[in-house]
């Protein structure tokens, strides 16, 4: 990691934060850093910061705010919507979610056989360590928000939604999108992940009857972390 994530709620009065376990290990192995020394740290929906090395022992360093430093990373502040993945693929969408700032990534089950993965730890206490992962690799601060729904019709979902629908098929139009239209209403624009074996032919008549956008990536099966990787890195370089 390039960034230590360190929250608010982490700091006394003084600006003084005690860091512990994987941070405190990262700071004194990896990073190498000692006393007097200083760290970059993310603060998450705060910014960027310069934070002192004030005292480290074997199991703790204790750190103190600095100066600001100027956003590192302006947040691709987009809506995300994903057929329940697999866990491990889970993952890896939550750190790139991290990663690139994005406003919200909903995640709904469009399958029956998905329910299971609900059970996963990725989806309960370790969800949100994956999206840490994001901040700490790129200095983005900004943390997502989540929406993770167990129960409701995700069709219901996207019909009710009053922006812009891009759902994400090969056999869609090629994807095309200004920069100055997504600066503008980036987060009116919710794009639509389906499962990893393709949208079903019911669900291909619903969006077009629901009038959503239909755009591609290219005409290959991707899997749901590069197709991610794919749009979000397209839409950042634009």
């Amino acid at each position: 990691m390039n960034w230590i994530v360190v929250y608010d709620n982490e700091l006394n009065s003084d600006g003084l934060a005690q860091i512990v376990g994987e941070r405190h290990t990262h700071i004194k192995s990896i990073l190498k850093k000692g006393v007097g020394e200083t760290i970059q740290v993310v603060i998450p929906n705060s910014g960027n910061f310069l934070f002192y090395i004030q005292s480290t022992t074997e199991k703790i360093t204790v750190i103190q705010k600095g100066n600001t430093i100027p956003d590192v990373l302006n947040p691709l502040r987009i809506q995300t919507f994903f057929s329940l993945p697999r866990p491990q693929t889970g993952k890896k969408l939550l750190h790139l979610a991290g990663a690139y700032g994005v406003e919200t990534i909903y995640f709904y089950t469009t399958e029956t056989k998905n329910k299971e993965y609900w059970t996963s730890p990725v989806y309960h206490k370790d969800t949100v360590s994956y999206l840490e992962t994001g901040l700490s690799q790129t200095g983005n601060s900004r943390l997502p928000s989540l929406v993770m729904e167990k129960t409701l019709s995700w069709k219901q979902f996207l019909k009710s939604w009053k922006g812009n629908v891009f759902i994400l098929d090969r056999e869609g139009r090629d994807f095309i999108l200004p920069l100055t239209e997504v600066k503008k209403t980036a987060k009116d624009f919710l794009f639509v992940f389906g499962p990893e074996s393709g949208w079903k032919m019911e669900d291909i008549l619903f969006f077009q009857e629901s009038g959503f956008s239909m755009m591609s990536l290219g005409k290959i099966n991707l899997r749901t972390e590069f197709a991610y990787s794919a749009l979000l890195h397209q839409l950042f370089k634009s």
